[in-house]
């Protein structure tokens, strides 16, 4: 049975729109944590990414972390909202057509069907227009009305305490807005030197969290709250988010208390407090 033309088009058009926003998963370098100021004398730490460094989309990036220095400042050095999309993105779409036509047409080969050129050309104007319309999308919906939906994460602050400071001090924190396994971290940074607990009561069910902390960055990653006394840690568990704190005696982050008690991680396994 012969195949339609235009159902050739408009298989062509959802795969090359579908594999161009897949490719925004694609974001390099992934493990931008933290921002590194270009005016600093002492070198970054591990994990920190300049402004315009951090790119998503692929073969060409479509969104690339806007440089300068306006706000919000939690965006700095990382993919974003505030970052608007390229007209790349519909370079990104011609090409995934072009590709998608190869295959359609090594299919259509052994099937002793010939798809004219006038299909091809057709497909790229068409493929072209929808890029146009896939730029004006992502620039209404994440630039202008400010949804997340590229980039790995956004940095904020939360008050700290510490046992030598009565005040509260602010610590710069990545609030990651994908899964991103612990697994991942510590294949980046290698193994935390150690293990501090949380504990929360104020919903009536009593949940057990884990802070683990590397002397050499330094910062705590949290991990997720759970109901039981004895805390799984597997490679595949997804963090919370990334203290930067210079200071390790941390007694509370956020108003919620740590324990003192630091326990050597002994990699993954169960923990208890």
């Amino acid at each position: 049975m012969k195949t339609s033309l235009y159902f050739l088009l408009i298989v062509n058009a959802l795969l090359a729109i579908g594999l161009t926003v897949l490719s925004f998963q694609y974001v390099q370098p992934k493990n931008c944590y933290n921002f590194c100021d270009p005016s600093y004398i002492i070198p970054c730490p591990k994990g920190s990414c300049y402004f315009g460094e951090q790119k998503a989309g692929w073969p060409f990036p479509a969104f690339v972390d806007a440089p300068g220095g306006g706000s919000p400042t939690g965006g700095w050095g990382l993919l974003g909202p505030e970052d608007p999309p390229g007209p790349t993105m519909i370079v990104d779409i011609l090409f995934y057509s072009i590709l998608v036509w190869i295959v359609l047409y090594g299919i259509q080969f052994f099937r002793h069907q010939i798809v004219p050129r006038k299909v091809f050309l057709q497909s790229l104007s068409l493929n072209a227009f929808l890029g146009v319309c896939l730029w004006f999308f992502y620039f209404v919906f994440t630039f202008t009305m400010g949804f997340q939906g590229i980039g790995r994460g956004y940095r904020n602050s939360v008050y700290v305490e510490t046992s030598t400071d009565v005040d509260l001090h602010s610590a710069m924190t990545f609030f990651p807005t994908v899964s991103i396994p612990l697994g991942e971290v510590i294949e980046y940074y290698g193994d935390p030197d150690s293990v501090r607990f949380t504990s929360d009561s104020t919903t009536g069910v009593t949940t057990t969290g884990l802070l683990l902390y590397w002397e050499s960055v330094p910062m705590f990653v949290e991990l997720p709250p759970i109901a039981d006394a004895t805390y799984p840690v597997d490679r595949k568990t997804d963090i919370e988010r990334i203290i930067f704190s210079d200071d390790q005696d941390v007694t509370a982050v956020a108003g919620q208390p740590i324990s003192e008690e630091k326990t050597l991680w002994r990699g993954y396994g169960n923990y208890q407090p």
